[in-house]
């Protein structure tokens, strides 16, 4: 590796912009080849990485993480958006622009067994960018892996070995030594140590940083787990469905949430004594199918603080959660009979595959007490189910019991010092006291 005061002296300030990402987009196109609707994998992030930052991109699994990672390294073709590094917008480069711009990123992979090539040796695996760069001599190149093989913990003699002759923890040495070849100052970090035992994981995280502090590296640190995000991060950036819910500095972020999401994750957090401490957030059901997100927040099927209409506001969280239920299985209902297949199967006359509507009425309603309006409301959305106008079913129970957050895409408000959230509460008309407001009851102790 060359001079690290040289290469630190090249470089803007910590904390200035470096990466940019404004209104990022990437579907994936439905393999129907009529109707079918694209996935949207990410839909609208935006955020800033400033230079020698760690910024860490957290959710669940299917939430967009990696695709975010790979789009902002052109890996995959964006849909709209900029991703601006030191200016540049690199969405709009050519393929030498591209060449060039990947000598500055590179990127981590997640699984060490995988992203290596197994018929390659070590010295060819890490001298490949090099050879594909034409950078400088072969004596030289071969120098600079020896250079980057001590570097990352690895001995001379691993030169001509293979990567099965490796322990998972070596090989990510080997995939960081290859990420570095070429003296990028951009790391994708796709779940680096989520492939490896937890004292490997140790190992691996403290090499990180200590070469981001060497040789003033930028990272995107892509994770599910969320005492490697605070171990690590600067800030945070925590995602749903391809949208990012939070974003903030990861100390406050972790002490003092402010997205209904972002409680839920941190409350899922494993305890020493379950019975002691935090109380949980359980969330219903799954994550929406991405082909057909809420049209409002993407989190509004599944949060625990959504927004109630006044006159329902006395309907206890069981018999909201039931409701919930009764409307995402009538949705479930409407996309299935819309389907070519389906409405072939009726015009054939045959059954389907659904629980009679009024056994699931019985089932979710029958030992609860509803007011009389609201009873009659789901007595009429099960009869017309039962008449086979689902459709019409779906209209009555939003109609009803549809809020703010089904229908409008809350914004991203600021919240606090660097801290935003995408959220209705945050709205002045929606702020209420009590349960909403008091964070700390679902943070781990």
């Amino acid at each position: 590796m060359s001079d690290s005061t040289t290469a630190d002296d090249s470089r803007r300030t910590a904390g200035e912009p470096h990466l940019t990402v404004d209104g990022l987009r990437t579907y994936y196109e439905s393999e129907k080849f009529v109707g079918g609707k694209p996935v949207k994998a990410v839909d609208g992030v935006s955020f800033e990485i400033g230079r020698g930052e760690t910024f860490g991109i957290v959710g669940e699994s299917g939430c967009g993480k990696t695709t975010l990672g790979r789009s902002i390294l052109q890996l995959e073709d964006v849909d709209d958006g900029r991703v601006s590094f030191d200016g540049t917008d690199v969405t709009t480069l050519g393929r030498r622009g591209l060449k060039e711009w990947r000598r500055d990123a590179q990127m981590v992979y997640q699984n060490p067994m995988s992203s290596i090539n197994e018929r390659m040796t070590v010295g060819e695996i890490v001298r490949e960018p090099l050879e594909v760069h034409n950078w400088e001599s072969a004596a030289r190149r071969r120098e600079r892996v020896q250079e980057l093989l001590d570097r990352v913990g690895l001995r001379p003699e691993h030169y001509h070995r293979y990567p099965h002759q490796f322990s998972g923890g070596q090989r990510q040495r080997i995939g960081i030594a290859r990420a570095l070849a070429l003296e990028p100052e951009f790391l994708v970090l796709d779940e680096p140590v989520s492939a490896l035992d937890v004292s490997v994981q140790a190992k691996i995280l403290n090499l990180l940083s200590d070469l981001q502090e060497e040789f003033g590296l930028t990272y995107m640190l892509i994770a599910h787990d969320l005492s490697v995000v605070r171990h690590i991060c600067d800030r945070v950036g925590v995602m749903y469905l391809g949208k990012l819910m939070e974003v903030g500095p990861t100390e406050r972020l972790f002490t003092a949430p402010q997205n209904p999401y972002t409680r839920s994750l941190l409350s899922a957090i494993p305890q020493p004594d379950p019975d002691v401490g935090a109380d949980r957030i359980t969330l219903r059901g799954t994550p929406p199918n991405p082909r057909d997100p809420p049209s409002g927040c993407v989190f509004s099927t599944r949060c625990p603080f959504k927004i109630r209409q006044p006159e329902h506001e006395n309907l206890d969280d069981e018999q909201w959660a039931a409701i919930a239920e009764f409307r995402r299985v009538i949705r479930e209902r409407e996309r299935a009979t819309a389907t070519t297949l389906q409405r072939a199967k009726q015009r054939l006359g045959m059954g389907t595959e659904f629980t009679p509507i009024r056994e699931v009425n019985e089932e979710l309603f029958g030992s609860l007490t509803y007011p009389e309006s609201v009873e009659s409301t789901l007595n009429q959305a099960t009869e017309l189910v039962e008449g086979g106008d689902v459709t019409e079913a779906r209209a009555v129970l939003d109609e009803t019991f549809s809020t703010v957050c089904e229908h409008e895409p809350p914004e991203q408000h600021a919240v606090g010092d660097g801290q935003s959230s995408r959220c209705h509460r945050h709205r002045e008309e929606y702020r209420e006291p009590g349960e909403y407001l008091d964070a700390e009851k679902y943070l781990p102790r």
